[in-house]
């Protein structure tokens, strides 16, 4: 356990560092000049050396990632061009907004898409069966921005029950919080619910053919401890596997459901700051969402082994 634990931990360090050059010279090599769109056209040259410089644009690249870097180990992510604050400050008061939702979102999709591969599972070939497989079809045929609007449309402009965006903070109101992001978490989490559920399904019926499944039933063992006990620890493996690369993809999607429901998060402050240049704030972000991606797929994997110790890489 501790040798495979070291082994993914050395994986881990690796990947953030190769996912933090690619960020950075990515971010170097898209066209137009950050200091020349901060000032804009009429800017004189003299204008826009003196700002290439104190943003640090003229040093070399490897001194400007490793100064990046640097400060990033000490906990200063840096400051924002356009809003002229820590960039730390900014990414907490928009993750108070992003996480809550990809939670909820995840939660959703989960609480939906677990029974019901199971019960398609159990019911295979039955109305039950065919009735997860249209809903797994819808799910994964509609956009989540477009699920997003439709979702407006019948619960705010219809009848009423939601406001169509925006986020009342939760110091003013946490219920009010918690009901303004309800639906965008459907939105977000109704595509990956049709995934999961279709996944849970096909696992947990590759497993209850196996042998030992067959041998716990003819020991007299009730249903429900032969799938619950027995067939689905092994068959939750693959549907973990899915549900943690869905964690990027929320995370992604919330970029576009954010703007549809005008929440201030992560998403919708990566889109402003995409459209303004302000590139440090676009490095930060991007980085940080990469590494919580890096970081829930190395959970997932320390998952593995305690549903199934036998589980190592070699």
């Amino acid at each position: 356990m501790t040798t495979y634990l070291v082994k993914r931990l050395i994986v881990l360090i690796l990947t953030l560092l190769l996912v933090s050059i690619v960020i950075f010279v990515v971010m170097r090599i898209i066209p137009g000049d950050p200091a020349q769109i901060i000032l804009g056209i009429q800017a004189t040259p003299e204008a826009v050396a003196a700002l290439r410089e104190q943003l640090g644009l003229d040093r070399p690249l490897v001194v400007q990632y490793l100064s990046w870097i640097g400060a990033l180990v000490k906990g200063d992510m840096g400051h924002s061009i356009n809003y002229g604050v820590s960039i730390s400050e900014l990414v907490i008061q928009r993750l108070t907004v992003t996480a809550p939702l990809t939670l909820l979102a995840v939660l959703f999709s989960v609480a939906i898409s677990i029974p019901m591969g199971i019960y398609a599972s159990t019911h295979q070939n039955r109305p039950g069966d065919y009735g997860v497989m249209i809903f797994s079809q819808i799910g994964l045929a509609i956009p989540a921005f477009w699920a997003g609007l439709l979702l407006i449309l019948l619960f705010a402009v219809h009848l009423n029950w939601f406001a169509s965006g925006g986020f009342p903070g939760w110091s003013k109101s946490f219920s009010g919080s918690i009901k303004s992001l309800l639906l965008p978490a459907v939105a977000l989490g109704l595509i990956r619910a049709a995934v999961l559920a279709r996944l849970t399904r096909s696992s947990l019926l590759e497993v209850l053919r196996e042998d030992y499944i067959q041998t716990a039933r003819s020991k007299g063992l009730g249903e429900r401890v032969v799938i619950y006990k027995h067939a689905f620890r092994n068959a939750v493996i693959p549907v973990l596997t899915i549900l943690g690369l869905q964690i990027g993809q929320l995370l992604a999607g919330a970029i576009i459901i954010e703007q549809v429901f005008f929440l201030p998060g992560l998403g919708r402050l990566v889109y402003l700051a995409i459209n303004q240049r302000d590139l440090p704030v676009v490095q930060a972000v991007v980085l940080l969402i990469a590494s919580i991606i890096v970081i829930v797929n190395f959970l997932v994997d320390l998952m593995y082994v305690l549903l199934d110790p036998r589980i190592r890489l070699e």
